[in-house]
């Protein structure tokens, strides 16, 4: 598969300079031709355009990875997909369900696949963590609490999550892994029970959240924001939990989970060597395009994870 990179982002740099099997990234773009002349220099890409829409005119391109600003997804996505090109967008696929059906259609009607980039789904340590609880390892499960902050400090003033108009904020941002997390480990669907939102100001982005749901009989909860550093998960059952510090991020670094058994009153822990996410999720959507079997998680998954988030933002207190 012959892919195209719509962008320099922070996220598209986990692509640039990596080898992955059946996938050869052959083009990048950017609205600054000589930041991508830059970047195709820099990494060995053969081609780079000056803009997005030359490089989805070009023929030779099978798909395109987009890690634009959020509230140019759907917008880039219908694109290449009427371009014929198979379409990897970051997260959140889209801002609302109705971008997110407007992309299923289009990409139905361009007769291409089109998945997000969930990287996390491609850890060894969360389909670990996924298996324990499947094998009722845990017993059964009593609550999941996911986390993942950082610090307001750590963004320019500039960057789109600072901006409404944009598709910026915590939950967009962050949130929608908690929502996709809770529904990847349990395989129920959300039952919003209370939300609460911080903003900058009335109209501005969302600084901070905190969300309670109902998964069956697990209780789900997600923390996000920009105002604090934490990123770490708990699950926990009857008979055990497991703590998970630091490993949904896309960082190449080691990862642990630290297990506590309650019947033998045990802890131990199991180590995760570093990888790259990104590419997994690279190698696995270009595995799907050569056999022609459409990608898991796809776009539906999506549709399911802004809708929740469509409700939280809807009756979300303020604080």
């Amino acid at each position: 598969m012959r892919l195209g990179i719509l962008g320099t982002a922070s996220t598209a740099r986990f692509f640039f300079g990596q080898r992955a099997e059946n996938c050869e990234i052959v083009a990048v773009a950017s609205r600054d031709r000589e930041r991508a002349h830059r970047v195709a220099d820099a990494y060995g890409i053969p081609n780079r355009f000056g803009s997005y829409d030359e490089l989805l005119a070009d023929p030779s391109i099978d798909a395109v990875y987009i890690p634009l600003p959020h509230h140019l997804h759907c917008e880039y996505a219908v694109r290449a997909a009427r371009c014929g090109k198979h379409v990897l967008v970051e997260k959140p696929a889209a801002l609302c369900t109705r971008e997110i059906e407007s992309m299923l259609t289009a990409c139905r009607e361009g007769g291409v696949m089109c998945m997000e980039a969930l990287m996390y789904r491609f850890k060894r340590i969360h389909a670990r963590v996924r298996e324990l609880v499947g094998a009722g390892e845990f017993g059964p499960l009593q609550y999941v609490d996911f986390n993942w902050c950082f610090p307001i400090r750590l963004l320019r003033r500039s960057s789109f999550r600072l901006d409404s108009r944009l598709g910026g904020g915590a939950l967009m941002d962050v949130g929608v892994y908690g929502v996709d997390f809770l529904r990847f480990l349990t395989g129920a669907e959300p039952v919003l029970r209370s939300a609460f939102i911080h903003r900058d100001r009335p109209e501005g982005v969302d600084l901070f959240a905190h969300v309670v749901c109902g998964l069956g009989e697990v209780v789900g909860t997600i923390t996000c924001g920009y105002t604090a550093d934490a990123n770490y998960y708990v699950v926990a059952g009857e008979r055990g939990s497991v703590i998970v510090p630091g490993s949904v991020s896309g960082r190449m670094v080691e990862n642990t989970a630290s297990f506590h058994v309650v019947d033998q009153d045990s802890r131990h822990e199991e180590r995760f060597p570093r990888e790259n996410p990104y590419i997994k999720v690279l190698e696995y959507f270009a595995a799907c395009v050569a056999r022609g079997v459409a990608p898991e998680p796809g776009l539906e998954n999506s549709l399911h994870n802004i809708g929740f988030l469509e409700m939280v933002f809807r009756e979300a207190v303020a604080i």
